[in-house]
């Protein structure tokens, strides 16, 4: 018994009309009646005495409505409850990312701008390590992360879009004789005190570079710190020098200057998605990205 016959059931009680029934349910008289006799045939009773001037319902018909009225209502409750759901997912956007004073000054704008012109949009946001991110993407736990071209060379069925590609370089504090030069050598760094980001919450090119500073200068002193927020309180307070990015580290504070690395290691940013995303929404907001950087 399908759910447009009990429909049409449950009108003929409450209207006690077949035409206004089928004026309702924007069907034929015919159709009417044809759904009804359906109905008693199947369940083997009668549920309307009816003739030419009016239509009322038997004992039995009576019992049947009260008891399949609540179930129609529940059914389309139930129905706007998913659709409602199925459209809020459609328009809520997860992404992740790991903390960086370029993701803390860019994501508030690219969120804002786009919000303008698609208000209905909603954004979840993670901010994890990078190992964590990947997992994160990999179980679908999110539409669009942003990562660095080499987190991301690993991964299988995603699509990469370039935001912006960066060569890295030493931020030094101005009373170091360092920051006088023009350009550092990755060996320059004999001697120094050198403030690194914990593996967790650097990325692999970070990492990598990190590494080859060690290996080259068998004298110096270094300090890990556990996250970004906690390097850059070290670094403003001048206890060493560090590696970074340009878009990372977009504003320095007055007791610090850049100085350019002699390094051809380049750091491609990206925003990755899975091929079979199927969001309109997610590849809108990656367009916007790309076209606003």
């Amino acid at each position: 018994m399908d759910i447009k016959k009990l429909v049409t059931f449950i009108n003929l009680v409450e209207t006690r009309n077949y035409t206004r029934t089928a004026k309702m349910m924007h069907v034929t008289q015919p159709t009417v009646t044809h759904d009804i006799n359906a109905i008693e045939n199947e369940v083997g009773v009668k549920m309307f005495n009816r003739n030419k001037r009016y239509v009322n319902v038997t004992q039995d018909g009576q019992q049947f409505y009260q008891k399949i009225r609540p179930l129609i209502n529940s059914y389309y409750s139930a129905v706007q409850d998913i659709q409602k759901r199925s459209l809020q997912e459609k328009t809520l956007i997860t992404l992740g990312y790991s903390y960086s004073l370029f993701n803390d000054f860019y994501l508030p704008v690219w969120i804002k701008q786009f919000q303008k012109s698609h208000p209905e949009v909603k954004f979840a946001l993670e901010n994890l390590t990078h190992n964590d991110l990947k997992q994160h993407f990999l179980t679908d736990e999110l539409d669009v992360v942003i990562t660095t071209g080499e987190e991301a060379l690993d991964l299988s069925n995603v699509k990469s879009y370039l935001i912006e590609k960066e060569s890295f370089m030493a931020i030094v504090p101005k009373d170091n004789p360092l920051s006088e030069r023009f350009v550092l050598q990755l060996n320059d760094f004999q001697g120094q005190q050198m403030l690194f980001l914990d593996g967790n919450w650097a990325a692999v090119d970070l990492i990598n570079l990190q590494n080859k500073i060690i290996h080259l200068n068998d004298e110096i002193n270094v300090t890990y710190a556990e996250d970004l927020p906690t390097l850059n309180i070290l670094l403003k307070s001048g206890q060493g020098i560090t590696v970074g990015l340009y878009c990372i580290y977009a504003e320095l504070d007055d007791s610090l200057t850049y100085v350019p690395l002699n390094c051809e290691q380049t750091v491609d940013f990206i925003i990755l998605t899975h091929k079979n995303n199927d969001k309109r929404i997610v590849h809108q907001f990656i367009k916007f990205i790309q076209k606003n950087i």
